[in-house]
């Protein structure tokens, strides 16, 4: 069977680009994904309202596809739709599916708890006004988004950012916070994965990636421990 271990359900937020080869070199072996896709078309509201409407018909599709756990894929959808939303989604995926569920935030933010990471240093490709809303949003929530450096890139070339555009980013915006105790990537389209670690090493911060922190909910919520390294103090943590 493909995933004899696990298999990970994936709501993409659009095309399936860097998620799924981040993916397969982050999980260990005998986990598979199982995507789909939404297919929001940018980085504004009418965008995402069309994208959620596709939500139910996607989690059908994964709940036919025999998923042990599923992910939502896309903070910008369910931040920009403000606090509460999430967990009306989350109940809707859980009763089409059957299985653990979490989106793209919830699953941040969980990774900050489990850091005891209250202030956070973001580095993101997004415009300003989506910015402005997820400072809202994790302000609502208990946490502080005390810099916000975002690479500025249009929607479909955010996964052409190199991993040096990243670093600086990174650390530009350490050095911009006022004693963060996190770094937050939240990118689902942003090559983050291969600078993780010189990140962490270099500025002596955690970095909670969209990637990292999904697949690090999911294993906890499936009892799967084994320890992966490479990527980050958080998924170490397993």
């Amino acid at each position: 069977m493909f995933g004899y271990r696990a298999r990970i359900g994936y709501i993409s937020p659009s095309v399936i680009e860097l998620n799924a080869y981040d993916f397969y070199r982050i999980v260990p072996k005998g986990v598979g994904l199982i995507a789909v896709a939404c297919m929001v078309g940018g980085w504004k509201e009418d965008a995402y309202k069309q994208a959620l409407s596709q939500v139910e018909v996607c989690a059908k599709e994964l709940g036919r596809r025999s998923c042990d756990f599923i992910i939502h894929g896309g903070a910008p959808l369910v931040l920009s739709q403000g606090k509460g939303f999430e967990a009306n989604l989350l109940e809707t995926l859980r009763k089409i599916t059957g299985v653990p569920c979490t989106t793209s935030i919830v699953a941040a933010m969980d990774a900050f708890r489990d850091l005891s990471a209250s202030r956070l240093a973001v580095v993101d490709p997004y415009p300003p006004d989506l910015n402005d809303k997820m400072v809202k949003y994790l302000r609502d929530w208990g946490f502080e988004a005390v810099s916000v450096v975002s690479l500025g890139t249009t929607f479909t070339e955010s996964s052409i950012a190199s991993i040096a555009d990243i670093y600086r980013a990174a650390k530009k915006a350490v050095k911009e916070a006022s004693n963060a105790t996190a770094i937050f990537i939240p990118c689902a389209n942003f090559p983050v994965v291969d600078v993780i670690e010189d990140i962490e090493t270099d500025l002596g911060l955690p970095v909670i990636s969209n990637i990292t922190s999904q697949l690090y909910v999911a294993f906890k919520a499936i009892g799967m421990r084994e320890k992966i390294n490479g990527y980050g103090k958080l998924l170490r943590m397993l």
